[in-house]
């Protein structure tokens, strides 16, 4: 469970960043207040992408096993 709240919260971070950063950019534009706003845009992102993982996570990979078998580790 341990690795299952990490793993989410890395995830989430760098795709919510991310998708934050060309949301604002295309949105707002590139200029000098660009990281303000994205910083602002993704403190909002963050915490719903990291809840949206946590639970829809189980589902996506039993949803990917119909369609791969799953890697060994």
């Amino acid at each position: 469970m341990k690795w299952q709240v990490v793993y989410s919260g890395i995830l989430s971070a760098g795709m919510s960043g991310l998708v934050a950063l060309i949301v604002t950019a295309i949105n707002t534009g590139i200029d000098a207040g660009l990281v303000a706003r994205w910083l602002s845009a993704w403190a909002l992102a963050f915490p719903a992408a990291w809840f949206a993982a946590m639970f829809w996570g189980p589902f996506a990979r039993r949803i990917a096993r119909l369609f791969v078998r799953p890697p060994i580790e």
